[in-house]
Order: C-alpha cells, then sequence, then structure tokens
C-alpha cells in the first residue's frame, strides 16, 4: 500500500478570488498563486501524485508555464487522477 500526503499553503491577496476545494467563498481577499491557489485542491494533487509516485503538483503542472495560469484546479486535479490511472 502506498500512501501520499498533500500540503499546500497560499499568502492572501487582494483582487483574488477565495476558492477553497472547487467552490468560491465570498472573502474580500484571495490566495496568491499562478493558478486559482485552491489549497484543498492542491494538497489533494499532491497527495493523489506522491501516493502514485509522480512527483508533485509543482513537477506535473510547472507555476512557470503559462498553460496554467489562473488554472482551475479542480481540472488540473481531474488531469493528475487521469494520470494515477494509467
Amino acid at each position: 500500500m502506498r500512501v501520499g500526503i498533500g500540503y499546500d499553503s497560499h499568502q492572501f491577496a487582494k483582487g483574488r478570488k477565495l476558492i477553497l476545494g472547487g467552490v468560491e467563498i465570498p472573502h474580500k481577499q484571495g490566495l496568491a498563486g499562478h493558478s486559482d491557489a485552491d489549497v484543498v485542491a492542491h494538497a489533494l494533487t499532491d497527495a493523489l501524485l506522491g501516493a502514485a509516485g509522480l512527483g508533485d503538483i509543482g513537477r506535473l503542472f510547472p507555476s512557470d508555464d503559462p498553460r496554467f495560469k489562473d488554472a482551475d484546479s479542480i481540472q488540473l486535479l481531474n488531469q493528475a487522477l487521469l494520470r494515477v490511472v494509467e
């Protein structure tokens, strides 16, 4: 049996939406990040990838890749899950 541990954190930032687990939370600030900065989805993605021995979210979806600018982290989680079940 393999186990994965996921962890993520982002600073609060003005002018950003606060997205947690794919749900927009009404708040005056969101989280800073290259994607939508959904820390719940990022932690789950890291846990899945780690358990499968596929590295981490930064390897699969690098923050310097413009394709992932403002990306929906639930979609990234789905893409990671597809990699895990391949």
